[in-house]
């Protein structure tokens, strides 16, 4: 389809803008946008009467290979369920996707059979028609052999550069800062030493090593000296071993420090950045801030006081889904009474209240069990049945305005070929005109009023199996933990520390003051758990 005679609204259409890797790299994300969003609203203009709504125009600013990683493709890829979204508005198909296989059959499959449209400024897609699908999938496999040759070329050239000493890093190390010098004709980037930053980064090879200090006293040993991590509040023990471990701060520069490896479990597939010990380590250009021999002595106490403990099991079914508020995660203990709690890992920072390991199992599936009977609910009244009724119907107005469009247009030749009278022609065209504005209304509110298509048969059957899972004694918590994964994305649990009861404040939580003792004179606030479904 190479024709530009469409039929769509500016407001039917959504506009995608993302930086390629074959734009100029000169060029910010911000000006390549803007470069292509003109293009596109001249476009817009020519084509459809008018620009595209800003609200219909996603500006991309993550950079990923993945369509999973970038937000504004998944925002369209939802807004395209919509029969309101007929089309979407591109520079080249290649922006949409250059990711493997996978990636380019799910967009063509959304595509398709959302009957959504492609158009750039050379060509229309309509990935009903066989020729357009292929010529469409061609298009994104090319894009796809061309990320894989860049990345090919990329990584070559960051080696070399790395062997000659640069610094690559988006980020410098604690301690350092990025800079740039001049040798011969080029620019390379290397760190500068931060003084202040350096004098701490001493202190905590000096306690570790000369004192011998665990990272955890180190990390409270700085809090208590109002020294501040570049990024958090805090310090944490994991920060203090990275720092430990570093060859920056002996001069040096690395290349594949934590390599991306590809992991296969439970039948997914993803990906990985674990700590590489065969990374590659090269002199660098920038001064070095402690010495070798400290270094080494560091590294030397981290591989004594290692614990390596391979045949490790999950034991807490929340494990990787439940986090605290202030962002940290929450992890099983052993209260001391002989009951499991959770409580967060940056308890002694954040102070937030921790809760009973089976009162929260607990919480869950009474959560579980209410979604099952709404999900009940919905199938009994079927919804997908709603679904298809509710597109019959925009189908048929949609039907009945492209037959008043042709009537109006038969009307027309009739009076200028046949010569109609003029008064019948205002009458009958009087006619047609309040009949299209009529269906227009109704087509309009039919596509806003349309319900998302959902498959409750299959949530039923899912939330079902973790509720079976946590109810039954015998599943393992790595099991449990698994079926909620497969429903559950995140948990953010929120509950204020314990309060000491007092004559004066018993009153303030609606506590009688005579029942104070049976509390152990203490008041636990009620917790706040948002739950963040992957339906």
């Amino acid at each position: 389809m190479n024709s530009y005679d469409i039929s769509f609204r500016p407001e039917e259409v959504i506009q995608y803008l993302r930086k390629s890797r074959s734009d100029d790299p000169n060029m910010t994300i911000e000006e390549v946008l803007e470069k292509h969003e003109h293009m596109l609203r001249d476009f817009a203009v020519n084509h459809f009467g008018a620009p595209v709504p800003d609200c219909n125009v996603y500006r991309e600013v993550a950079s990923s290979e993945t369509i999973d990683g970038r937000p504004e493709m998944l925002r369209l890829l939802r807004a395209i369920e919509s029969p309101d979204i007929r089309a979407v508005l591109v520079v080249d198909v290649q922006r949409l996707s250059r990711g493997d296989l996978e990636d380019a059959g799910r967009l063509m499959k959304l595509l398709r059979y959302t009957n959504t449209q492609v158009i750039t400024p050379m060509k229309t897609y309509d990935l009903r028609d066989e020729w357009d699908r292929d010529i469409f999938e061609r298009e994104l496999k090319r894009g796809n052999e061309y990320l894989e040759y860049f990345k090919k070329i990329q990584a070559r050239g960051r080696l070399q550069s790395v062997q000659e000493g640069n610094y690559l890093g988006s980020k410098p190390p604690y301690g350092y800062d990025r800079a740039v010098i001049r040798i011969g004709k080029k620019n390379c980037p290397t760190l500068a030493v931060n003084k202040e930053q350096a004098d701490v980064v001493r202190l905590i090879y000096e306690l570790y090593v000369n004192k011998d200090w665990g990272a955890q006293r180190i990390a409270n040993h700085l809090d208590s000296l109002g020294i501040h991590p570049l990024h958090n509040a805090h310090w944490n023990p994991a920060v203090i071993k990275d720092i430990l471990r570093n060859y920056h701060y002996i001069g040096k520069v690395v290349w594949n420090r934590r390599k991306t490896i590809t992991v296969v479990d439970n039948q997914e597939v993803y990906k990985t950045r674990p700590w590489n010990e065969n990374m590659l380590i090269f002199d660098g250009r920038h001064e070095a801030i402690i010495s070798e021999e400290l270094f080494h002595a560091a590294l030397a106490r981290q591989g004594r006081s290692h614990r390596c403990r391979p045949d490790t099991r999950v034991s807490n079914v929340f494990a990787s889904i439940l986090h605290c508020s202030c962002g940290y995660s929450m992890s099983l203990r052993h209260d001391g009474r002989g009951s499991l709690r959770l409580s967060c890992d940056d308890q002694r920072h954040c102070k937030s209240g921790s809760i009973g390991y089976e009162e929260l199992i607990d919480y869950i599936c009474k959560v579980l069990t209410a979604y099952i009977d709404d999900f009940k609910i919905k199938v009994k009244h079927d919804n997908a049945n709603e679904v298809d009724i509710h597109r019959a119907l925009v189908t048929d107005l949609e039907a009945r305005l492209t037959a008043l469009e042709a009537k109006e247009v038969k009307q027309w030749e009739v009076y200028s070929m046949e010569g109609m009278p003029r008064a019948i022609f205002d009458k009958l065209n009087k006619h047609v005109k309040e009949d299209k504005a009529e269906v227009e209304r109704a087509l309009k509110q039919a596509r806003k009023d349309s319900p998302d298509p959902v498959d409750y048969r299959e949530r039923i059957a899912k939330f079902g199996d973790a509720l079976n899972a946590l109810q039954n004694p015998a599943a393992s918590a790595e099991i449990k933990n698994q079926y909620l994964k497969a429903i559950i994305n995140d948990m953010i649990y929120t509950r204020p520390g314990a309060v000491r009861l007092t004559a004066d404040n018993c009153s303030d939580y609606g506590i009688n003051y005579r029942d104070m003792a049976k509390r152990g004179g203490w008041y636990s606030p009620p917790f706040r758990l948002e739950i963040k479904f992957r339906f």
